[in-house]
């Protein structure tokens, strides 16, 4: 056989997917599998989401304008003004999904060896995109056993060396739920001015928020606007996970005017996904408080179990819907992979993302998993229910002293 490169058989696998072959082969044994492992939450769109497809008459898809279609970037923009945000569509380029969006934001500010600062846990996939780009990830390590407590200014200060071209957070944060506020994103763009740095925000999540807690977005910061860029994405605000629709948003036209230099070399955003987020960008705002009250519900119903658990150690996440867990587990890759192996409850078993993915720091997230609450109750409650049997005969089930935080 042809030897295959070594950058591809090193690349980083995705800790919700790398398992999925040994899911199908739990389903083929008839296994029942709930997926807890990804971002895709049962809900149905917003009624009259597919209108804008069904409504084109071309008798042909042709190729549309590598930065994205006028008019969906113009929507954009309005839907934006809901939060008090003031773009023209010349500051907003429509990406085939947020992950295609961070990447060639990433190939747009840094060159191979540079680096960028992340706060950990963090989204899993930007291990991938930065690996990608040749872009060295710096993590600021956070601790469960503290709530993941985001790092102050002076942490990300320390951490920037010559080689640093830029800090990337998700807010709301995926895996943790953390949520960072107004003070602490100014803090960080007025850090990223005084080391001539960008600011990279991956706002997919911004809509899903609790309590009290309040989101607020870096393109509202005065001040720090050619620093700034915020990744967005249809996928997650209207469940339509599979259209391949993103954004990047940014005042600093000369850094998408770049960017736009990849987009044409893959010629185009997904048509008929730019079609559906037009109409959906245009929708009524009140889907988003009913998806909000059913995920406060599944939260409630996955921190409840959880709290029946011995040593189980979490943080109620204040925004996005996934909860990241330390289980009395030896290793989170091993026990997600027997989940589906040699495991099943009743005839089902439960779906989950190993932690270890979610750090760059070797060695973490051995007993963390990530749990998605994205179905139904009851649904959701048939897996904590495996999840909780598997805990009592898992071979390599271990005991913590931590108490459960709440």
């Amino acid at each position: 056989m042809p030897h295959l490169s070594d950058r591809v058989q090193r690349t980083f696998q995705s800790p919700f997917r790398k398992f999925l072959p040994l899911a199908q082969q739990a389903k083929d044994r008839g296994i029942q599998v709930i997926h807890l492992n990804i971002g895709q939450p049962d809900f149905s769109m917003p009624k009259g989401a597919m209108d804008g497809i069904k409504a084109s008459n071309d008798s042909y898809i042709p190729y549309g304008t590598a930065e994205g279609q006028t008019p969906l970037r113009q929507a954009w923009c309005r839907y934006y003004e809901r939060f008090n945000i003031h773009l023209d569509y010349t500051e907003l380029i429509i990406t085939s999904g947020a992950s295609e969006g961070i990447y060639f934001t990433l190939m747009g500010i840094a060159d191979a060896g540079d680096e960028i600062i992340v706060p950990e846990p963090f989204y899993a996939n930007y291990n991938g995109f930065s690996e990608m780009a040749g872009v060295t990830i710096v993590p600021l390590p956070s601790s469960i056993e503290d709530g993941f407590p985001i790092p102050d200014a002076s942490a990300f200060e320390a951490a920037i060396t010559p080689k640093t071209k830029g800090i990337l957070i998700s807010n709301p944060n995926n895996p943790s739920g953390k949520i960072y506020d107004e003070g602490t994103l100014r803090s960080l763009a007025a850090l990223a001015v005084k080391h001539d740095i960008f600011l990279l925000v991956d706002e997919a999540y911004s809509e899903f928020v609790y309590e009290n807690h309040r989101f607020f977005s870096a393109l509202c910061i005065e001040g720090a606007e050619k620093h700034i860029v915020v990744i967005d994405s249809i996928s997650k605000r209207f469940n339509a996970c599979g259209t391949r629709v993103g954004a990047l948003a940014s005042r600093n036209t000369d850094l998408l005017q770049e960017i736009a230099r990849y987009a044409r070399l893959r010629l185009c955003p997904p048509m008929l996904g730019q079609a559906f987020a037009l109409h959906a960008l245009q929708l009524p705002g009140d889907y988003h408080e009913g998806v909000r009250q059913e995920f406060s519900k599944r939260r409630a119903l996955v921190l409840d179990r959880l709290n029946d658990i011995p040593d189980a150690l979490y943080h109620a996440p204040e925004g996005a819907f996934y909860l990241f867990v330390r289980l009395p587990i030896d290793d989170s890759d091993r026990f997600c992979a027997w989940l589906l192996t040699d495991f099943d409850h009743q005839g089902k078993t439960v779906m989950l993302s190993p932690g270890t993915g979610f750090y760059a720091t070797p060695g973490m997230g051995k007993d963390e998993v990530r749990i998605a609450y994205i179905l139904n109750s009851e649904r959701l409650s048939e897996g904590m229910d495996c999840l909780e049997h598997a805990l009592t005969v898992y071979p390599g089930a271990t005991k913590l002293s931590q108490a459960t935080l709440v």
